[in-house]
């Protein structure tokens, strides 16, 4: 029960960071957007896969390559971004009206 809401609650996390990804502009924003829907949605997921196998050692494995995942995310972001910027991709500016 708990689990299957999990499920369905990481859904929406993705489906929602992926409009926003099609909505933002610009490479950094996009980034930045696809990070943190990444990294909410596997915690609700991972999450519910714990809840739906019961504490044991797949639980254990699961809560492992959840930290590992948390672990290089940003990391492997601030290299795409640093990429990007010594590429020449400059952030876009906001217009003021």
């Amino acid at each position: 029960m708990i689990s299957n809401g999990l499920l369905i609650l990481s859904w929406f996390f993705l489906i929602f960071g992926i409009v926003g990804i099609f909505r933002l502009e610009g490479v950094y924003t996009r980034l930045l957007n696809s990070a943190k829907v990444d990294s909410v949605t596997i915690i609700t997921l991972t999450a519910a896969l714990v809840v739906r196998s019961g504490f044991s050692l797949i639980s254990l494995k699961l809560i492992l390559i959840l930290t590992f995942y948390l672990l290089t995310n940003p990391v492997t972001n601030q290299i795409i971004a640093s990429s990007a910027y010594k590429n020449g991709i400059e952030p876009k500016r906001r217009q003021r009206k």
